[in-house]
């Protein structure tokens, strides 16, 4: 079997094109970075979502083309933070309208999201897509490092996967993510609600559509799964032999 890339060859070499992600900023306030994502980390999560083995010429061309479209984000991150609200607001396309009003019409509502797209403006997003007066959401990343902070099994993709899961505060909570549409001058806000008996459940299903639908905008930071999903799926086993 060929020698396979390791994960700085990944980030630094010929598999990543020249590409080494750096920490970007959109604005001079503190907390307002899009942090680079981790080539491995990348590369094992791609493996679930495109269902490939890990370092199957599939899944090394989007983390190349993830690590790439990181640098892209920055730029645009920089130049949407710089807009006046009126202009900004401009610039975002809601793709449920009737889940936001449900949003809305919360009394304390409790949103789950993670680093995808233009994560560092969704706070912002949200609060200009609100009517005035509306109650502001609470965000909680899923994806905080999970040796600070205390981890969930989800079932995803066929398997589980480990998320720093808030705990329960007795609200319903959505998943909403923020990405920039084609161009990278504009954002889409997809609000999805995890209501029902079952809310880990209801996650499970949330994460596998957003990351399926939005995969080259997501800027991986954890490893969410132990190992690579041709350790987990047999119909991927041969592929690597």
């Amino acid at each position: 079997m060929p020698e396979q890339p390791s994960s700085q060859d990944i980030a630094h070499g010929e598999v990543a094109a020249g590409v080494h992600p750096r920490a970007c900023r959109s604005t001079p306030a503190p907390g307002s970075e899009l942090d680079a994502p981790d080539p491995e980390a990348l590369r094992i999560g791609l493996s679930y979502v495109l269902h490939e083995p890990s370092f199957s010429s599939t899944v090394l061309a989007h983390v190349r083309a993830v690590l790439a479209g990181y640098q892209r984000a920055c730029r645009a991150l920089r130049a949407l933070a710089r807009l006046d609200d009126e202009e900004l607001l401009t610039r975002i396309v809601v793709r449920d309208e009737d889940a936001i009003d449900r949003l809305q019409r919360e009394a304390s509502p409790s949103v789950l999201s993670l680093q995808l797209g233009a994560s560092p403006l969704l706070a912002r997003v949200l609060a200009l897509v609100s009517p005035t007066g509306a109650a502001e959401p609470v965000i909680r990343w899923l994806d905080r490092p999970l040796e600070r902070t205390p981890s969930h099994s989800i079932p995803a993709f066929r398997t589980e996967l480990r998320l720093a899961l808030p705990p329960e505060d007795g609200s319903a909570p959505w998943l909403a993510v923020v990405v920039f549409r084609p161009g990278w001058t504009s954002l889409l806000l997809d609000v999805v609600p995890l209501g029902g008996d079952d809310v880990v459940a209801y996650l499970g299903r949330a994460l596998e559509r957003v990351l399926r639908e939005y995969t080259d905008q997501w800027w991986a930071r954890e490893r969410w799964w132990d190992r690579p999903a041709e350790e987990v799926y047999p119909e991927l086993r041969e592929g690597t032999r």
